[in-house]
């Protein structure tokens, strides 16, 4: 049976089914079976600390986040052995020495790539180019047919 026929089926008895519920009169359910339908409902709730972070009262959320802030001051503060006055003195020396240190590993990286560079034939350095060119050319020629199937998956509305 074709696909769209079945689909036309189905479209077909869900409006017959809902024309048939509407034209139905409205009546009260019976207290054991609200009973039993709330007790299935708050079944299937998931527990209170299961939950998502965003599902938590403002109050929770900001004594967590006061909390995770003071441990993590706490954490600085005893992992460093440095008075907690000079705690930011210390974090700002340690950047700057960081920050040195990739400066000249990239001073290093550029000295290598000139001697490399300068060493390669020149041919070897077209082709070079022109494989990475291609490379680049491929991989966005590849991000873009998966961006446009995406787009393609996300407007036929199935759910493969």
């Amino acid at each position: 049976m074709n696909p769209a026929d079945l689909d036309h089926r189905h479209a077909k008895l869900e409006a017959d089914v809902h024309r048939l519920a509407r034209s139905l009169p409205l009546r009260p359910a019976s207290a054991s079976l609200e009973a039993r339908v709330l007790a299935a409902v708050a079944a299937q709730r998931a527990p209170r600390g299961v939950r998502s972070f965003e599902s938590w009262s403002p109050f929770m959320r900001g004594a967590f986040l006061v909390a995770a802030l003071g441990f993590a001051v706490a954490s600085v503060w005893l992992l460093l052995p440095v008075p907690f006055g000079e705690v930011w003195t210390v974090l700002g020396d340690a950047v700057t020495r960081v920050g040195s240190r990739i400066t000249a590993l990239g001073d290093a990286v550029q000295t290598l790539g000139r001697l490399l560079f300068g060493a390669l034939p020149e041919w070897v350095r077209v082709w070079g180019q022109l494989a990475l060119l291609t490379f680049g050319a491929i991989y966005v020629a590849t991000l873009a047919a998966g961006a446009a199937a995406w787009r393609w998956w996300q407007a036929d509305g199935s759910t493969r």
